[in-house]
């Protein structure tokens, strides 16, 4: 399972905390007459608080582990879902203060709950919601659609390395920044294609250009499609996943 099935999956049990965190709050704070307990609804509420805490808390480190170990570029989709990740943790930590501290704000306190939940849902469907959607609510793996491109050979001539030192640096490399997302020994998909026989098919398998060393450069810096750009690494360590890749 991907780290980023497991985290839609998270995501989605985090929404699922979301509305019965909005159920609790609006009929303990929204009613004038109440249909239960108000003792036991903000039990249940405080209970559920917890769990998306804890909860937000798996996530983010799902999120910032990735990150740090592919030093992905934050595209926009990205950026929006770090914002409201962000925002979120300040209003909980603001929410908490006005009940426990500042009780003289507590009035605020609905308010607050009210754009944690609306934030949560943008925070979800611009992760969750979107892996879902370029899967097809995971009956894919890959948001990679075949497309007809013509063209030419790139001609910078790049020679594969086949030292042994070379082949190690790239298996390393490898693992480090793209068995999160692909497979280099088979051709099922993960998030991105498997990279078995790369080099010896005649196109490469997203962006279907000609399967050369120079197209695989261009692709790691900058990527067709969803794939995040790996623009920072040098040319010895493109050459050096390049070598690793002509050995499988």
């Amino acid at each position: 399972m991907s780290i980023f099935l497991i985290k839609t999956i998270l995501s989605i049990v985090l929404l699922l905390i979301t509305f019965v965190a909005m159920f609790t709050m609006f009929e303990a704070l929204g009613r004038s007459e109440k249909r239960f307990n108000i003792t036991k609804l903000i039990k249940i509420h405080r209970f559920n608080g917890r769990i998306f805490f804890l909860l937000y808390l798996i996530i983010a480190y799902f999120c910032i582990d990735f990150m740090v170990k592919t030093k992905t570029e934050l595209s926009p989709r990205i950026t929006f879902h770090a914002v409201f990740a962000l925002t979120i943790i300040v209003l909980l930590f603001l929410k908490v203060s006005f009940v426990r501290i500042y009780k003289q704000f507590y009035g605020q306190v609905k308010t607050i709950g009210l754009l944690i939940a609306l934030i949560t849902f943008g925070m979800v469907g611009t992760s969750g919601g979107y892996y879902l959607i370029i899967t097809h609510f995971g009956t894919e793996k890959t948001s990679y659609k075949v497309a007809e491109l013509k063209e030419e050979i790139s001609q910078k001539g790049i020679i594969v390395q086949t030292d042994t030192e070379s082949i190690k640096k790239g298996k390393e490399l490898y693992e480090n920044k793209c068995s999160f997302c692909h497979n280099p020994y088979g051709t099922d998909t993960i998030v991105g294609p498997g990279h078995k026989d790369v080099l010896k098919n005649q196109t490469l398998p997203s962006s279907k250009k000609p399967a050369t060393p120079d197209n695989i450069a261009t692709q790691l810096k900058s990527p067709y499609k969803d794939m995040p750009s790996f623009s920072y690494l040098s040319e010895d360590d493109v050459q050096n996943i390049i070598a690793f890749l002509n050995t499988l």
